[in-house]
């Protein structure tokens, strides 16, 4: 990350209440699942409050994909949606069509020649449907999500992603290119029935040579630069490789031209549990997750990203074969883990910044960020190895680890000379 910590050296300046900053990526709504935690609405809610987020994307169960809301041709279901949206704690980003490989397909349609790679009359008819019905309450659209999986369905493309394979098979595949018209068509009948809209661009699935190389420049081919207000981006990986990636998606946005776009990280994360190391590849624990709260977000802040949103919420079950388990600022039973109270921590004293920028004259393995708030209010983020002088223009009075102790605290102490730094990220303020 210090890479890109030294590269950016930017400020940013306020931006409006409305636009997302620190959001949640998977919330569960309306959970019925036999033997797992289910809350109302109302408890759920509160809780997105209380950790002080202030935007939610794939509310599962009351989510806008389309087999939740149309399963059959004109038998709409919207009870669920009506009462999440219409009573939303944060700002939504809804989902249109599906989690993965978004098409035109309706989902009543299977079988062999079912596959539509264009928005047809049924797709159409359910955009405008959803669209009409919560554009008031609406402003994101995302359209799809992960679309790049669609390389599993190319027959020339042997090295596709592992994972579960495509519901349809198209002929001669579906490609980039056809992605980037889809979204276009389908984002012109959302600005048609909402001129306030913003679209999402379908979250990228990590930042593989594959997404940046060969994705993301023929989905802008199809779909030109303006299909698109937002560009999206997930990543899981090792928070140390973060900033040679994120530099790279840099340079493939000036090359394809969105550069001028807000990029948006809405998918991050680590588990707590030690024995899942699918994903980053380190040694996960309840410890790390908290220390990932803040070295992931406050990372995504620094590299440019104007929002970004840890996955998930409340954990998966703790099955041996649960990829997920672990994931949760909560347990499975929905105890709080330490991630939630550095959540909390992060939102409470660094998400309300008016400006932030890194360190100067850090060593290698060092890494710091200074934060301003409202009124010269300012706080500091380091991480890293040896040791740091501490701030003194203005002066910090007080620091405390991200990771909270035994009781679920986080103790603040007096601030010397020089601050010891570790991998677990310690918060300081004036």
């Amino acid at each position: 990350m210090k890479i890109v910590l030294m590269m950016i050296g930017f400020f940013w300046g306020c931006l409006a209440m409305a636009e997302p900053r620190l959001g949640l990526n998977f919330v569960r709504y309306h959970w019925d699942r036999p033997g797992e935690q289910s809350r109302s609405v109302e408890e759920t809610n509160g809780d997105l409050k209380r950790l002080g987020v202030d935007s939610m994307r794939q509310f599962m169960r009351a989510d806008l994909v389309w087999r939740d809301v149309e399963a059959q041709n004109n038998v709409w279901t919207f009870d669920r949606a009506d009462e999440v949206l219409n009573n939303a704690a944060v700002t939504p980003i809804t989902t249109l069509f599906s989690l993965q490989y978004a098409s035109g397909t309706p989902p009543w349609d299977q079988g062999p020649g079912a596959f539509r790679p264009i928005v047809g009359v049924h797709a159409k008819d359910y955009v405008e449907t959803v669209v009409k019905r919560y554009a008031d309450v609406v402003t994101y659209w995302e359209i799809g999500n992960e679309m790049d999986h669609w390389r599993a369905a190319d027959p020339g493309d042997r090295n596709g992603p592992p994972g579960r394979r495509p519901p349809h098979s198209p002929p001669g595949g579906y490609g980039p290119e056809q992605h980037g018209k889809f979204v276009a068509d389908v984002a012109a009948i959302i600005r048609a029935n909402d001129p306030d809209a913003v679209i999402v661009m379908p979250g990228m699935a990590g930042l593989s040579p594959y997404v940046l190389e060969t994705w993301l420049p023929g989905f802008v081919a199809g779909g030109g630069t303006d299909a698109v207000d937002v560009v999206n981006y997930h990543f899981y990986g090792a928070w140390g490789s973060f900033a040679e990636r994120r530099s790279r998606l840099a340079q493939v946005l000036n090359d394809v031209g969105l550069s001028g776009k807000p990029v948006w990280l809405t998918e991050t994360g680590s588990s707590s549990d030690p024995t899942v190391q699918n994903r980053n590849r380190t040694v996960n624990s309840p410890a790390q997750q908290a220390a990932d709260v803040f070295r992931r977000v406050v990372g995504g802040w620094a590299a440019g990203d104007q929002a970004v949103f840890w996955h998930g919420h409340v954990s998966s079950p703790d099955r041996p074969r649960n990829r997920w388990r672990g994931h949760g600022l909560r347990d499975s039973t929905g105890g709080q883990k330490p991630a939630y109270t550095a959540m909390q921590l992060l939102a409470e004293h660094v998400a309300p910044f008016s400006s932030l920028r890194p360190v100067e004259g850090l060593k290698s393995g060092q890494f710091g960020v200074e934060i301003t708030l409202k009124e010269g209010i300012k706080r500091w983020v380091y991480w890293g190895t040896g040791t740091v002088a501490a701030p003194m223009n203005p002066a910090a009075k007080a620091y405390t680890s991200v990771v909270p102790n035994e009781e679920g605290r986080h103790a603040w102490r007096g601030v010397g000379d020089t601050i010891p730094l570790s991998d677990i990220p310690v918060l300081l303020r004036n």
